[in-house]
């Protein structure tokens, strides 16, 4: 009802301020690469005008007929002056609009580059905007060495990434939890389902860099964006229509020097207009490469309540990953002209990603005298669809819809062994025991660090030997467990939404429109353990079964493994079996063969907590106006209101003495997002603008923490729940930003935010009894309050106005300081006693890019490096603040350079990675490793061919 009468109350405002008869004047702004957004356009000697979208498209209303002149400027462009005969009541549409490069000084040298051009739409774009934005062009992903998403944005201001084998993955804006950052794209979220995790994010290395035309972060909302962002909305913009043929093709080949093995990348675009009405665009591109890991990561007691013994460890671990990843792509855009001032279009977008893992670990489990080889290898594929279909309408002068529906889909499914059917395939895991002694224990029995130990004897960062007191033996170490692990998962969205802009008059602007969401997610999970009979003790079994007995193949562990450590590891030198090897013992044969029992099956009551159905329908309605007070001063707010309503379907085990019995359940919960915004910009002078903001913004619950399943892990003695009782995080934002625009190409910004959090979740953990024993339970619950405040800093700098080799060269520099506080609770057995501060996870104090290039009119080069500090990546309230998890300080730098060879052809070389700085994790201090990884350097050389 509120909104009814909202919107009644808009539909009388606007019928009271609308006066006057008005012509509107279009046209389409744009140069040789294409369109031009953020282009001032205006009636010279009045303050009629605006700025062009993001297609390059602008509309200006004008109440005076006559001779008039319109001025159209842009960076690094001479400013265009059109004469125009303006009859009453008649409108002009002047059809596209081709910009001229500046012919004087250095200008036309660099504006020939080709950096300089995606410098300006970039720097255009966050000038234009209305909101405390970042803007990243494609031609800037192109010029850098980053070949999926999440490694495209790591270069804008305030985000970091996570990465897997190397490549990025996931993004985190302003130190926020990454699932509090909306990834969308073309306006629309993007289902979640990719990757083995069971988070509400979008895994960004689903789809390929090339398919992207702009992303716009935006890190303050105006109320016509998706409200659930509390980090940001990060929206990804395909590939549109050009207004001229467009041929455009890229050729490369490269290589990894851990995984040892070259890679190629491929990708197409072709764009025209045929006719005058109908336009397209179509991409494709393929990226086929092998990503190495090399990683040792240790395992501490810090569920022992002797705190010496909390920081012995129970086990070391050596993983060796090698992985063959495929990123294929293609993008489709189609639209056409009803009139000049109106189309339809249609934007669909492909994708599979594809990881084929082969892994190979050894566990040295000190406190249960063993040792443990694993083998396993499976193909990851993950598939994302999306439709949009639209239109935008100038229904009179004043009154433009726009409305649009879309399908998006995302599944994900474990898919090995090949010789399985298809619905049986999953993770094939294999592993082998080995009793074992080790030397180097303190006189507690318990193996250390030497900072922790007793003694003082033992290991230290990047030098934790094993200790084996017998070598590791094929002929000792015997058939342990042969299980597979299935997944499948698979999450779709229909979204309708429209939007109606009004120009009630030359100051005031009236926006308001509805969303209506339907979102189905369905997860289905399980593990199949066997194991050997006459392991169990069961008669009349086949002999058991040993290593040697396997066919077996030489691993790197013979001197490549971790060599940047040296010869620490050379002791488990041993070879494992092939993957041929472990597709052959999934089969009915082999376990018949060999008296192979299960232990646990698939529809064993443990595995059913696992899976379950939900469906999230959100209704959203916004009404926002945008008032120009003069010329140095204007007003955006407005509210946005989303009525969100869940329902999921789990299963409950519920364990007696007559055994487990599956209990199906099905919780609904229904609650509203009411989320007042309001901007100001205002500009003190041409070159300068200072923006403020107030927003209420939210983060919905993770899918993992909503199921309403309950796990219990009789082997870890762990009971794991979901919460869907959870409430959404909700949180005011205050931002300030400061931006000074040089008159040549550049740019200084400086802001401050402040989130003032409740309603925070955090994974409660406490000990419950069960069955007689002390279990660990984990479960979401919902905190009062935290707060996460930045400082940001950034500095684009061309030194075009210096007259020697200085001219050339150029930098971006930008950096935020980032804090945060959540107040944690603390139990004794059950009872909470206390509480503790600490950081939000995921939170880095200090995120930083510094950028160095040089560009003339034929050769680019660039040297990046980016700075991620560390963070809390794991609060272990059980334990405390000495045992949590962090992730250490990471520093990146990458190459790029590209040579233009004629005007169509282009050289390029890139380098990712080149100091092969790791990934570390450590254990309360950064001198107590308890992960490390190298994913070494990669790079690639081709050519690619443009057209326009």
């Amino acid at each position: 009802m509120p909104i009814r009468l909202l919107l009644m109350a808009l539909f009388l405002l606007t019928a009271q301020l609308s006066f006057g008869q008005s012509m509107s004047i279009t046209g389409t702004v744009v140069d040789p690469n294409g369109s031009l957004p953020g282009a001032m356009v205006y009636l010279k000697g009045t303050q009629t005008g605006g700025t062009s979208d993001i297609s390059g498209n602008f509309q200006i209303l004008n109440h005076h007929s006559g001779d008039q002149i319109l001025v159209i400027s842009f960076i690094g462009y001479n400013a265009k002056e059109i004469p125009l005969s303006i009859e009453a009541g008649k409108d002009i549409n002047l059809g596209l609009i081709e910009m001229e490069e500046e012919s004087t000084g250095l200008s036309e040298v660099v504006v020939k580059g080709t950096y300089y051009p995606s410098q300006m739409r970039a720097i255009s774009m966050k000038k234009s905007s209305n909101a405390i934005s970042e803007v990243l062009a494609a031609d800037a992903i192109g010029k850098l060495p980053d070949r999926n998403a999440a490694e495209a944005v790591q270069r804008m201001q305030g985000v970091s990434i996570e990465r897997d084998m190397g490549e990025g993955r996931r993004v985190i804006v302003r130190g926020a939890p990454t699932h509090w950052t909306s990834i969308t794209l073309n306006g629309n979220r993007l289902p979640s389902a990719g990757g083995a995790s069971d988070e509400r994010y979008t895994q960004l290395d689903v789809f390929p860099s090339e398919l992207i035309q702009y992303v716009q972060l935006n890190k303050a909302l105006t109320p016509d964006i998706d409200g659930d962002a509390i980090g940001g909305s990060m929206n990804f913009i395909t590939k549109s229509s050009p207004s001229d043929q467009l041929i455009s093709a890229t050729v490369a080949g490269g290589y990894n020097t851990n995984a040892k093995s070259p890679s190629y990348n491929t990708s197409l675009i072709y764009g025209d207009r045929i006719g005058e009405k109908f336009g397209f665009i179509a991409s494709a591109v393929i990226w086929d490469r092998t990503a190495g890991t090399d990683r040792y990561g240790i395992g501490y007691n810090f569920s022992n309540p002797d705190p010496v013994q909390s920081f012995s460890m129970n086990n070391l671990q050596l993983r060796d990953y090698v992985a063959r990843r495929r990123t294929a792509g293609f993008n489709l855009g189609m639209d056409y002209d009803i009139s000049p001032n109106s189309k339809i279009y249609f934007k669909g977008l492909y994708s599979q990603y594809l990881d084929q893992q082969k892994v190979r670990e050894a566990y040295f489990n000190f406190d249960n005298n063993n040792a443990q080889l694993q083998a396993r290898h499976a193909d990851y594929v993950t598939n994302l669809y999306s439709m949009k279909a639209g239109g935008e309408f100038n229904i009179s002068h004043r009154l433009k819809l726009d409305a649009s529906y879309q399908i998006s889909s995302s599944d994900f499914k474990l898919n090995s062994p090949d010789n399985l059917p298809e619905d049986e395939r999953g993770y094939p895991i294999v592993n082998f025991v080995q009793p074992m002694t080790y030397e180097g224990l303190s006189s507690d029995g318990f193996k250390y660090l030497a900072m922790d130990s007793p003694e003082g004897i033992g290991g230290s960062l990047d030098n934790v030997p094993a200790d084996l007191g017998t070598p590791l033996d094929p002929n000792s170490m015997r058939l342990n467990q042969i299980i597979l692990q299935q997944m499948d998962k698979k999450e779709t969205d229909h979204t309708g939404q429209f939007d109606f802009t009004h120009q009630t008059n030359d100051k005031l602007q009236l926006k308001f429109g509805g969303k209506l969401l339907n979102k189905e997610r369905e997860f289905n999970s399980s593990a199949t353990v066997k194991m050997q009979g006459a392991l169990l003790g069961i008669p009349n079994s086949p002999d058991m079964l040993f290593l040697s007995d396997m066919e077996t193949e030489s691993t790197p562990y013979d001197g490549t493994f971790l060599n940047e450590l040296g010869d620490v590891y050379d002791e488990v030198n041993i070879s494992q079996i092939t993957n041929d090897q472990i597709d052959a013992m999934y089969t009915d044969e082999f376990a018949t063969q060999n008296g192979l029992i299960t232990v646990l099956a698939k529809d064993a009551p443990s595995n059913a907590p696992q899976s379950y159905t939900g469906q999230e329908q959100v209704i959203s309605a916004y009404a926002m106006g945008s008032y120009q007070v003069n010329e140095k001063l204007e007003l955006i707010g407005g509210i946005r209101n989303e009525v969100n309503h869940l329902e999921f379907t789990g299963a409950r085990v519920l364990t007696d003495q007559d055994g487990s019995t599956v209990e199906e359940v099905t919780s609904t919960k229904d609650y509203n997002a009411f989320l007042p915004m309001v901007h100001l910009k205002m500009k003190p002078n041409s070159n300068t603008i200072v923006r403020a903001a107030y927003t209420r913004t939210y983060a919905r619950p993770t899918f993992n923490r909503l199921n309403p399943g309950v796990q219990i892990n009789n082997l870890n003695q762990t009971i794991t729940e979901g919460n869907t009782e959870l409430d959404p995080t909700f949180s005011n934002n205050y931002d300030l930003a400061f931006e000074y625009y040089p008159e040549e190409l550049g740019i200084f910004s400086a802001g401050i935010f402040y989130k003032d959090l409740s309603n925070y979740i955090y994974d409660d953990q406490s000990i419950e009894v069960y069955n007689g024993l002390n279990y660990l339970r984990s479960r979401p619950e919902n905190l009062e309050s935290a707060w996460l405040y930045g400082i940001e800093l950034s500095y684009v700098k061309r030194f075009t106005n210096m007259d020697n080799f200085m001219k050339n060269f150029g930098v971006e520099l930008n950096y935020s300081y980032i804090d945060s506080e959540v107040e944690i609770p603390t139990f004794t057995e059950g009872e909470q006693t206390g509480s503790y501060k600490t950081s939000l996870p995921e939170q880095a104090n200090h995120i930083g890019n510094a950028i160095v290039f040089y560009e003339n009119n034929k050769f680019m080069a660039r040297v990046a490096g980016n700075f991620k500090g560390k963070y809390v990546n794991a609060i272990r309230s059980i334990a405390g603040p000495e045992h949590y998890r962090w992730f250490g300080n990471n520093f990146t730098v990458d190459f790029s350079s590209s040579y233009l060879l004629s005007d169509n052809f282009r050289l390029f070389v890139e380098l990712n990675n080149i100091t092969n700085a790791p990934n570390r994790y450590y254990h309360g201090v950064s001198d107590r490793p308890e992960e490390a990884a190298w994913s070494g350097i990669r790079g690639q050389i081709g050519l690619s061919f443009n057209l326009r």
